[in-house]
């Protein structure tokens, strides 16, 4: 399962480590922001939506592994109304 992850991403285990540890960190970046945002809405305005359309946009939207395009599928049905 895990070598089967890293094949469907085209990537190696080790680019795999740094891009889950450096989304990781922004994520929990925007996290934070957002709580701070939420308590003092002059602060940390819009940095939550800027990372994750970021993520979205520069890794995830086209990512080779086609588990990831039907995940964003779902999640588009899901959104209409």
């Amino acid at each position: 399962m895990f070598d089967n992850h890293l094949n469907k991403s085209h990537v190696t285990y080790f680019q795999h480590l740094r891009w889950a540890i450096v989304a990781g960190i922004r994520l929990i970046w925007a996290g934070i922001a957002s709580i701070i945002h939420g308590v003092c809405p002059r602060l940390f305005d819009q940095v939550a939506p800027r990372i994750i359309i970021d993520i979205f946009y520069g890794h995830l939207k086209d990512h080779p592994n086609q588990d990831y395009k039907q995940i964003i599928s779902e999640a588009e049905e899901k959104s209409k109304f």
